[in-house]
């Protein structure tokens, strides 16, 4: 089992339990999101409960906080296409545990993504995080602006785009397949 699904009280605890100290530890400035998303708790290979991901409903409002920061709202892809896109946040996993369980979280978004047929995710990603991706994983994903000061550290506005991902898995050799159930419904659809 690569993750669990957040659908009860006891998991909400234990998924912010989780961003909330990767997020402290790097100093990083505290939000809720009390409106619908989908929130996965990521397992390691001993089942633990490693790390977070959540992925909200995206929206073209300005006053969405994402577009606060940079206006995804006006990149013509996203404007012509809302319903494919989707933000995500919360990415997290514990000191202790990463590394290896990076194929794994990414392996979470990609199942997700292609179940749901997302093309495109709104992201602001830590620098670090960034070059990973884009130099270790070969996500494809762009940048869309300079780094950008935001909750006590620099990140960097991107698009990435999964459908890539999903429609070559073999290029990918670090996908993780996993015979869970993905098929959970959008609850914000």
């Amino acid at each position: 089992m690569l993750y669990i699904k957040v659908d009860s009280f006891a998991l909400l605890n234990e998924f912010n339990q989780i961003w909330m100290e990767c997020w402290l530890e790097k100093g990083y400035g505290l939000e809720n999101w009390d409106d619908p998303t989908d929130r996965y708790l990521i397992t390691d290979v001993h089942k633990q409960k490693v790390g977070t991901v959540e992925f909200k409903p995206y929206t073209l409002d300005s006053a969405n906080n994402i577009n606060k920061v940079y206006p995804f709202h006006e990149i013509d892809s996203i404007k012509e296409n809302p319903d494919l896109a989707v933000e995500i946040d919360k990415v997290a996993i514990l000191k202790q545990y990463r590394g290896k369980n990076l194929d794994r979280l990414l392996s979470v978004f990609v199942h997700y993504s292609e179940y749901h047929h997302i093309e495109y995710c709104v992201v602001l990603l830590e620098r670090v995080f960034y070059k990973a991706l884009k130099n270790v994983y070969k996500i494809p994903l762009n940048s869309v602006s300079e780094k950008i000061y935001y909750k006590g550290d620099y990140v960097i506005p991107a698009i990435i785009y999964p459908k890539e991902i999903y429609e070559n898995k073999e290029k990918y050799r670090w996908l993780v397949t996993d015979s869970a159930d993905y098929r959970d419904q959008l609850i914000f659809k």
